[in-house]
Parts: C-alpha cells; structure tokens; sequence
C-alpha cells in the first residue's frame, strides 16, 4: 500500500510486535488523527499490548472499515529518529517469514536491529507554564518545588526511575500528580533506542577574528606559552576545529590552558557528533598492504569484468557464478565492479564469510572507496553499528562490506551484491530463526533491485556451480594473476611414511619445514581441530569421557589442565583415574592445535610460532593482532584451524602443510567430502602467491580418497565430475531440496514421541498432496543431546524444491507436540549434525 497520509477514512496499521507472547502475525491499531501524517510503512511505533508498552512496526496502512474502529486502540506516538524500514524490505521479512518458516517478528528484527531492541521508559517533562518559578516561592521546601527545581536543572525532563532515587517514591507520586493538576508537569513515554545516541566529542575553534587573535597571541607568548600554541594551531586553516582532547595531547598542554581561552570569548568549546569508525580495529600493517595500487588487468579479468559491467548497465537481474583459482585476481573485478556501479548511481554490497578473517579484503574496500564505504558485522558495539546502518540509510554510504547479517543492510538503488567465498557455511544461519543462506537472501534482494548477484569462490558449492553450468552462468579465471603456477601438493600416505621419531610429522614435512626456515620464509600448518587431544580414553575398560550435558567427548586442553566440552563450554580436571572402572591414568587420542604447536615447538626449538583458533582468537581485535604478527614476520611458523585456510594474501607463505586431511571425511553428513575438499584446496592456495614457488604437503590415512587426490591436484572439475552422479543418485541436491525437523525436549521420550507424531503428520500430508518426498526418521539426531536437551530429528527430501514450503506449510498446524517440546526448522540445512 502507498503511503498516503492523506485518507479522508479513518487509518488502520498493522503492526509486527516482537514479544514472545504475539502469537499473531500483525495485530491492527488505530492512528490517531494527529499523527496520521507521520504514519508510513516501516515507522516504528509505540503501543499498549496487554497492558503493557511495547513497540511494533508498522507492516500494513489501510482504511478502516465500517465498525471496525471501536475494536482498536490507539497508537501512542511514532518513533522519532529511527530508520525505517521499507516496503521492499518489509517484502523481504515476509518471504523470509514464509520461506524458513520463522515468526515474522523475527525476521522483521533483522530489518531493524536497532528499534526491536528498544526499551520503554516513563519520563516527567516540564510544561511552559512550570517557568513562573514564583508559584511556588513560598513552599521552598516542598516536595513540588524540590522537583521543580530537579526538573529545570536537567532541562526540563528526567526519567522518572532517576527521580527515585532522589525522592521517596510515595512523596514523589503524590507530589507529580499536584503538579500536573496544575498544568505544570507531564508524564510521558519515550523510546530509548540501546547505545544509540550520537557520540559526542568536544570540539575547540576560534570565536574571534583571525586579526584579533593574532594580536592576543603576541601578547599571550610570554606570560601563557600554552595558550599561545593553542591560538596558534587553531589558525591554521586545515585546523579551523579541533577535537579538544586531540589538541591537548598533541600541544603537550593542558584542560586548564583551553578553558581560560574559553571564558575569554576567544576560543569556542562545543559538543560535536563523530562517528565510530569501525574501520580502526584493523591493523595498520594490513591497511598498509591493503593500499590500491593501479595495474593492468589479465585478459581474463577484462573479460570478466566487461561481462559483468554490460549485465550492471541493463540495470536489469542477472547472476553469475565466478569461478576463480586462488589468486586469480576475484579481489579486484570485485572492486572495478563496485567501481562501475557507483558510476552509475546506483549501491553496491560485498559480503565475506567472516570478518576476523578477511580483512584485507576489507581493508581493500576501505582504501579504494574511503568514508563512501561502510562495515556491518556483529563485532562491532551497538553505537558503531548504529552510525553505520544511518549512514547507508541515508546514503552517505552507497558500498557495505560485511559478514551474513549485512544482506539486510538498509542500501537504495542497489546495483550490484556479491558474496566472496559463497561456499562457505558461515552464510548460513544455524543457531536460531530464521535460519536463512545469505545466498537466497541475496538472491531476493537482487531480483527485487533489479541487481547483479555475482558469486565467488575458488570451490563453489556443487549446487551453485551445478546451477550456474545449466544456465550458463558461469564465469572463469583460470590462472593465477602472478603467471605463477599453482602449489606442488604431495600427499603422504600416513600409513606406509616414514616419521620423525615419536611425532606427529612426516620425515616428508619436516625435512620442508626445516628448508622453508632455513630460507627464511614462512609456514602455515593446518590442523582443523583445537585443544590437545579429541578425548581421553580408559586404556582398560575403553570409556571415553563424556560431558554431562551433551552427548560428545571432552577434549583435552593441556594448556590449563581441562577435560571441555566444545558445544556447552563444560569443563573439568583431567582425572588421574578413569571415571568407571578406575583404572590409572586415562590416554589422551586424536591431534589438535595446542598438540601440534608443542609438537613443532620440541622439533623446531628456535621458530617463532603463533596458534590461530578459538582459544587464541576469544579477545576482540585478536585476528588482527595475530595475523599482523604474521605479515610483519614476526613469526615464522602459523598454526591455526580452517582460520588459516582462507582470505589470508602473505607473500613469504611458501610451505603449507596439512597435518590431518582426514579429519572431516566420516562425519554422517553428504557434503563430508565436499567440506574437505574445499579445506584442502584453500589451505593449498595460501602457498606461493608471489615470486616463490608453494610447496604443499598434506598427510593422509585415506590418500586415495577422492577428495584427497582431487585436492592435490587443483582439480575443482574433477571432483566435482565424481560427486555430480553420486549425489543425482542418492537424490541429494542439487536434485532435491531438504528440511530438518528437530524436536527438543529435557525428556528424551517426549523428544521421541514427538518426533514420531511429526513424521506421521508429515507422511499423512506427503501422500494427501501427492508429493515426490522422501522421509528419513524419526532418529536421534547425530548430536543427540546438546546442553541437556534431547533432539530427535526427521530429514525431508523433496523432489521438486518449489514443493517444499507448501507441504510444511500444510503439515505443520497439524502436529501436536508433548508439552515441553520445541520444534526447529532448518530450511535447506548446510549441516544434518
């Protein structure tokens, strides 16, 4: 509907309320004939919901029809200052609320991460009347006039909590109700939006002539040196404002020296807003690396770009896959492309898979397109993450780079979304609803732009290179950018090599690591797995010791001693005796990264070494601090988890070595081999990016494995031709599409029925509707027990993908779920763990 605020009728909107107990969809208020023209979709609204405050977006604005209008309550007021949501993106929320069948609350709540967070507060605010101060000259002591005077002292308002504090309760609610029969005071509710108020900092500039100052000035150098310098910098044109306490410290002077200028008239201190830059907590070494440097491009980055820049002036959809080996130069048709699009006047969005772990890619964005660029990802504080949305909402910044949650970045006129690494997992939102891909979100937002939605990645998904190949969609670098050839990769058959005595390595690996350093260059040794040791086992009676609240081992982190529990973070001393039988001493199994870093410790006692994973990483900014270490070769050795695998450019990185390559191969889930191969083919990337040539060893127990080979040898088609005809086979997509249903409960049987009742709905729905769809369960989900709650799961796999939300839409308000029971719904799930 328009925004009309002009309706002769009277007006009705429906409103998304984000409160566990709005069991509806939208619930319809009433707007009130004086904010009618205020009223427009997306507005965020103040409402009384069941007896209580609440705010609500608004979804809908209609007319009211006849005899409708005494069944609503009034809006209170609409909220002042907070970005609205608009129509396409409140489109976006229905979708989403449809497609992963989530609350539309919830999905709403991503539209708006500031105002679904506010809170409600009761606040007493002066009348102009209150300014006859002689009312109550007579009553000095008074609880009125003690108010009074609060009151007007703070300007005329303050939170009744506050108010409190300062005045018994009971003589302040007598005293505010005498007031306000007076017509001298009123209550009030505002919103107040979570660490969202600007920052303000304090500001120094010249309040006299530039004349008049230097005359003061001649006169201040002797008897007030301090004063003078400060007169001095603030004449200077490019020095017109000042932060103060930037002046302060660079003057060497003091607070003191500034405010005696001040009370003179000749300086002027005022409050100024700044924003939070979000840009700094990248560290300077990568903002150097980052720094663009023009070049010519490959003849097939030209003609990639020139594919994409004729597809961004039809200002009409397309989509892309583009397939590029490591180093072939994806960073910068990215950025050109970005470029062409702002030429055009039109928005542009880049999202990475993680932050923390590509930020020279986002340094990258930062130094070519300067404050025109902004960064969303939940690392940042409230108030950075508020002056960054504004400035996109208002347009000062046309180009996002950003991890998942930026695809809802508040952007106009998009042109261009591209997603860096679109294979990775970390796109997909698995913890909470709505459990969407940021691929499929793109993917909507592109079409309804009218947008160019360009993939990326080294190894693509098999469902994105499998669609891409049908619809000839498919862009390609070959090559790497240098002309150099891709790493030599030599598999070692852990079963059969020869090792250094008691260790982990290969003779093959260390002898290359003890030549790399030699050479005085660098290596990345991949592990993925952290901690010392997977489990600990009874060498007599075979128990693993397991964490009481989920059904996994400990592992082993030698570090401080500990027994932890990756998914609940439950930790406990490792025990000198087994649990169940007694027996001394139980063993540690398996390789982590704290292992492998004692490891090369005793085997290369004068290396420099880091650990990357995330025991190492949990401080804020730690990535960064980590790997600037790294570039500035202040370390010779890095070890690190798939951290290490992707996004990082060191030009020294001439070995890298995979520790475990089998680690992820005979997980119960059928992108198992997929996953590795990814791993491997990106950690193997890392090597030999400048003049060097890469050297790779990856050992293995499973060398023949498909995956393996596949790696080894840069082969992304090979693997890919051996995958496609299994996964048509099995039915898996890219030739179906899937759904798991989860039931939770603390009582396994109410799981167990549950999930039983669930599969018999959904069978009874299947055969009703004659839908082509497999179901498999109910079963224990592979994690059958996490932080104490029971999941009993059930796959659905469908044949025709447009058949999928129908069915479950159908299905769903049939089930009857034991009391205590939750269901979760994951939508195309990139994981069934």
């Amino acid at each position: 509907m328009e925004e009309n605020t002009c309706l002769s009728a009277p007006l009705v909107a429906d409103l998304v309320i984000n409160l566990a107990v709005a069991l509806q969809e939208l619930y319809s208020y009433l707007v009130p004939v004086e904010l009618v023209p205020e009223a427009a979709l997306g507005r965020c609204a103040l409402v009384s919901f069941h007896g209580r405050e609440v705010l609500g977006i608004v979804a809908r604005l209609r007319t009211c029809q006849p005899g409708e209008m005494e069944s609503f309550k009034p809006i209170s007021l609409f909220v002042e200052g907070e970005v609205t949501i608009d129509g396409p993106r409140l489109q976006l929320a229905e979708w989403m609320a449809a497609e992963y069948h989530a609350p539309l609350s919830r999905c709403v709540n991503l539209l708006a991460p500031v105002q679904m967070h506010a809170r409600i507060q009761k606040v007493v605010r002066l009348t102009p009347q209150a300014d006859q101060r002689e009312l109550f000259e007579d009553e000095a002591l008074s609880v009125e006039q003690r108010l009074l005077n609060l009151l007007r002292d703070a300007g005329g308002e303050l939170p009744e909590a506050g108010l409190k504090a300062r005045i018994p309760a009971s003589q302040l609610s007598i005293a505010i109700q005498k007031l306000k029969r007076r017509n001298l005071l009123v209550e009030a509710s505002v919103v107040k939006l979570p660490s969202t108020r600007q920052k303000l900092v304090q500001h120094a500039e010249l309040a006299c002539s530039h004349a008049l100052a230097e005359e003061l000035m001649e006169g201040l150098k002797h008897r007030a040196p301090k004063q003078a310098a400060l007169l001095a910098h603030l004449m200077q044109p490019d020095h017109a404002v000042v932060p103060l306490a930037e002046l302060l410290e660079l003057l060497h002077t003091t607070r003191s020296a500034a405010k005696s200028l001040s009370d003179k008239g000749i300086i002027r201190i005022t409050d100024r807003a700044v924003r939070r830059d979000p840009f700094t907590m990248v560290d300077a070494a990568l903002k150097k690396a980052a720094m663009h440097h023009e070049f010519e491009l490959t003849s097939d980055q030209a003609e990639v770009l020139d594919t994409i820049n004729t597809g961004l002036d039809t200002s009409e959809f397309r989509q892309w896959l583009l397939f590029g080996v490591t180093a072939s130069g994806k960073t910068e048709v990215y950025l050109r492309a970005i470029e062409h699009c702002l030429k055009q006047g039109r928005s542009a969005l880049l999202l990475v898979p993680e932050i923390a772990l590509t930020s020279q890619l986002v340094q990258a964005v930062r130094e070519r397109f300067g404050e025109l660029a902004a960064v969303l990802h939940s690392a940042l504080s409230n108030g950075q993450r508020f002056d960054e949305w504004q400035r996109v909402a208002e347009g000062e910044a046309p180009v996002v780079v950003g991890a998942r949650s930026a695809v809802f970045a508040p952007l106009k006129h998009m042109g261009l979304i591209i997603l860096d690494e679109e294979h990775e997992a970390t796109y997909k939102q698995q913890d909470h609803s709505p459990r969407y891909h940021a691929r499929d979100v793109a993917l909507f937002r592109a079409k309804q732009a009218g947008a160019v939605l360009l993939l990326g990645s080294a190894t693509p998904s098999i469902e994105s290179y499998y669609h891409a190949e049908q619809a000839e969609q498919l862009l390609c670098l070959p090559s790497r950018v240098s002309g150099n050839a891709m790493p030599e990769v030599h598999i070692v058959d852990m079963r059969e090599a020869s090792r250094v005595k008691n260790s982990i390595f290969s003779s093959a690996l260390a002898n290359a690591i003890t030549d790399t350093l030699r050479w005085r260059e660098q290596v990345i040794l991949l592990i993925n797995r952290r901690a010392w040791a997977m489990f600990v086992m009874c060498r007599k009676c075979g128990t693993a010791i397991k964490c009481n609240q989920c059904a996994v081992s400990l592992a082993y982190h030698k570090a401080d001693g500990l027994l932890r529990c990756h998914h609940c973070d439950y930790s406990i001393p490792l025990p000198d005796k087994c649990p169940t039988c007694q027996a001394p001493n139980p063993l540690p199994f398996g390789l982590g990264t704290e292992r492998v870093e004692e490891e090369v410790q005793r085997l290369f006692p004068d290396a420099r070494i880091l650990r990357m994973d995330r025991d190492t990483t949990q401080r804020q900014g730690s990535h960064h601090e980590l790997l600037a270490q790294f570039r500035a070769h202040e370390a010779d050795i890095l070890i690190g988890t798939q951290m290490v695998a992707k996004g990082l450019d060191f030009p020294n990185v001439t070995l890298v070595g995979v520790v475990m390559a089998d680690s992820g191969l005979n997980l119960p889930d059928f992108r198992a081999s997929e996953r590795t191969f990814q791993l491997l083919t990106q950690v193997a990337g890392r090597a030999g990016r400048s003049q060097r040539p890469g050297l790779v060893f990856v050992q293995s127990f499973n060398p023949e494995h498909e995956a393996v080979v596949c790696a080894s040898q840069h082969d992304y088609l090979g693997f890919y031709q051996h995958e496609i005809p299994l996964r048509r086979q099995l039915g898996y997509p890219p030739f179906s599409r899937l759904a798991n249903l989860v039931v939770n409960s603390e009582v396994e049987a109410d799981a167990k029925v549950g999930a039983a009742e669930l599969v018999l709905r959904l069978a009874e729905m299947v055969q009703f509707r004659n839908t082509k769809a497999l179901l498999m369960g109910p079963a224990p989900a592979p994690l059958s027990r996490v932080r104490g709650v029971y999941r009993y799961h059930c796959l659905v796999k469908v044949q025709q993908p447009s058949e999928l939300p129908a069915l479950l839409e159908a299905a769903l308000p049939r089930i009857t779920l034991p009391e205590g029971c939750q269901l979760s719904i994951d939508i195309d799930p990139t994981s069934t763990l």
